[in-house]
Parts: structure tokens; sequence; C-alpha cells
């Protein structure tokens, strides 16, 4: 892996935003409405690190392109939906976690799309 590559970081340093976010508590926010959109947010977040990941992943000089990051990126949504068990003020749910495939692999498979339009 080339860790010079800015991809490379950003998608690490969006990553750990995600898993850091698994251990707030969110009961100060003032604003109770925002959960009617929680999938949306799931989604659009794992969305967002799907297109980093694939990213991230095409500018490596890596040969296994295809089943590596599906094995990796199918890990963490069950990591962040884990931690929030023992997080006060924070529910695990398997819906959740459904939102957070659903968007990472919809931003992978639009890279991947694009990506390939583009190059042929």
């Amino acid at each position: 892996m080339n860790f010079k590559s800015k991809s490379l970081w950003l998608f690490i340093s969006y990553l750990l935003l995600l898993i850091c976010n698994s251990f707030l508590s969110f009961s100060i926010i003032p604003y109770k409405d925002i959960w009617k959109y929680d999938k949306v947010i799931h989604f659009s977040e794992y969305f967002i690190l799907g297109l980093l990941y694939i990213n991230a992943l095409y500018n490596q000089d890596l040969k296994i392109k295809k089943m590596y990051p599906l094995l990796f990126i199918s890990i963490i949504p069950i990591v962040d939906e884990s931690i929030q068990i023992y997080v006060p003020n924070r529910v695990a749910s398997i819906y959740d976690a459904f939102f957070d495939y659903l968007g990472c692999y919809m931003g992978m498979s639009l890279y991947y799309l694009i990506y390939r339009y583009k190059n042929g």
C-alpha cells in the first residue's frame, strides 16, 4: 500500500471519524426531530465511505481489487453497531446496519461505474 497517497489518508480519516462517532452519546442534541432521518444519515455517511474506499483502492497498485473491498468494508458496519451497544443513549439496530451496507455498496458501485465508464 502506498501510505503517501492522499486518497488513502482521506479514507482512513473518514473511517476514524465514523468509528469515533459511534462512541458519542447524543443525549444533548437539542433537535429531537433529527432522528426521523436516521436511516438517511446512515445511508449518506456510508455512501461517502464507499466512494472514498474505492477511490483509495483504485489509487493503489493492488492486483486484487474486487473481493478485497467487499471483505474489509463488510466488517465496518458490524463494528460500528457493536460499539453502540455499550454506549449510553445509543441503540444498535440491524436496520441501521442494513442502511450502512446499502449506502456503502451503492457508493462503491457508483464509483466503479464512473471509473469503468471513464477508462473504457
